[in-house]
């Protein structure tokens, strides 16, 4: 998962890797954290979970492959997901755009579940590998169809996207990492290029969750714990 308004919104994977290339920015995960959550813990999503699906396992070899640059965080396997929407952040009082009050959390769900009615499993691709500023990702395609998904849900669920892009830069993808610090940046320039050469995996989506991520904790390098509030099956 990855979120904030620090960075631009790539119009396309080809220009995340280019800006990445040239100037190397990223954002380290405890300036993420803070200006993503103002304060708040209960951070509502639409999104896709890797570990039932059968590439679970490559995406986790991948990762090994990583694991021993410094600074650089990977998310726990049982986390990995690919992001379909943003929903917002529960809430008591809403201050900000995207909260949601509690009793707006299950009829957002109620609508969705109808919008997805009839949705067939989408062969997708993941990879390669790219950068985003605040963000390790593995590419998703076809583009074309995610939006889809994201649009169907999108009007579902009306207002504005806790993530700041809109439909037409909406780049699905798999976060396989988060930053410490910008140490990172000379290690992956150095690292991820001949990764980029590698054929992508595929699989296909049978399921999209509604879930929850509790920020509790103390240390922003701390991944948060998930609940599924529903899933949605396709087919």
């Amino acid at each position: 998962m990855s979120g904030g308004t620090e960075h631009p919104i790539f119009a396309t994977f080809e220009e995340a890797w280019s800006a990445f290339l040239e100037r190397g920015h990223i954002v380290p995960i405890e300036r993420q954290r803070e200006r993503f959550l103002r304060g708040r813990a209960q951070y509502l999503s639409l999104q896709v979970p890797i570990a039932e699906m059968d590439v679970a396992g490559e995406i986790e070899a991948t990762c090994d492959v990583l694991e021993d640059i410094d600074g650089l965080i990977l998310i726990p396997p049982e986390l990995l997901h690919i992001s379909i929407r943003g929903v917002g952040f529960q809430v008591i009082a809403t201050a900000h755009p995207g909260d949601i009050l509690r009793e707006e959390v299950g009829p957002i769900g109620q609508r969705v579940a109808k919008a997805l009615r009839g949705v067939k499993p989408l062969a997708i691709e993941i990879g390669p590998v790219n950068v985003f500023p605040d963000a390790l990702i593995l590419e998703v395609r076809p583009i074309d169809e995610m939006r889809e998904l994201l649009r169907r849900v999108d009007e579902a669920i009306g207002g504005r996207d806790a993530f700041p892009y809109t439909l037409e830069r909406y780049l699905p993808h798999v976060t396989i990492a988060s930053f410490r610090d910008e140490s990172v940046v000379a290690a992956l320039r150095g690292r991820l290029p001949p990764m980029r050469e590698e054929a992508p995996t595929t699989d296909r989506i049978r399921r999209i969750d509604y879930v929850r991520w509790w920020f509790t904790g103390l240390d922003p390098a701390e991944w948060p714990e998930l609940d599924t509030i529903r899933s949605y099956r396709a087919g």
